[in-house]
């Protein structure tokens, strides 16, 4: 995870999707794809230009840089990755592209080189999603899914990425499970425990 904005990131990505295509980009399709007004694409540009990522000039071209390409492209395989891995996972398909967004500006360098192992072949049998661990099995979280609300309150708890847990018990298919995590131990929703996946070991 960079140092850069969720919406500057989201900029630089729309630059390497459109750049992938061979095609040069322009305020009026970056503003349809963003969903903002074209004044605040103009507005953003100029700052991308500062520091280097286009060259830019108003009602001018745009052109990406090398910087610029560098940072989009990560970006976008970030994007692909996770679309790639939330549909393994059983995501709707309608919605794996905007669950993308929102996750793609949380995960780590370190979760992304998790999840790269995951979709490969591999990986793919060592992966569950928590609500679906039994009792006595353990692992290593790797991904917490949902809107931010969601995942606040789950690194509240200390269910963060890389944090090892055991499940103690499972109760009905749709009721609460208990966990450990470090020394203490909790009681989960299966809702919540089917928006985090996990390494098992």
């Amino acid at each position: 995870m960079g140092s850069l904005s969720a919406n500057t990131e989201e900029y630089l990505e729309a630059l390497a999707r459109i750049s992938a295509q061979g095609r040069k980009p322009t305020v009026k399709e970056l503003s349809a794809m963003l969903k903002v007004s074209p004044a605040s694409v103009s507005e953003m540009l100029r700052k991308l230009a500062s520091s280097g990522f286009v060259e830019y000039e108003r009602y001018g071209k745009i052109i990406i840089t090398e910087k610029g390409k560098k940072e989009g492209g990560r970006i976008l395989r970030k994007h692909r990755l996770l679309e790639k891995f939330l549909g393994m996972m059983g995501v709707r398909k309608e919605r794996l592209h905007e669950e993308a967004c929102i996750l793609e500006h949380a995960v780590s360098d370190e979760v992304e080189e998790a999840l790269r192992a995951a979709v490969s072949e591999k990986g793919e049998g060592a992966l569950k999603r928590l609500s679906l661990m039994r009792p006595g099995e353990s692992g290593k979280i790797v991904l917490v899914s949902g809107g931010k609300a969601a995942r606040d309150r789950l690194m509240e708890m200390g269910l963060t990425p890389g944090t090892k847990i055991t499940v103690r018990h499972t109760s009905t298919r749709h009721g609460p499970m208990e966990i450990c995590v470090r020394s203490s131990c909790l009681a989960l929703g299966r809702g919540i425990a089917e928006k985090i996946l996990v390494e098992v070991s």
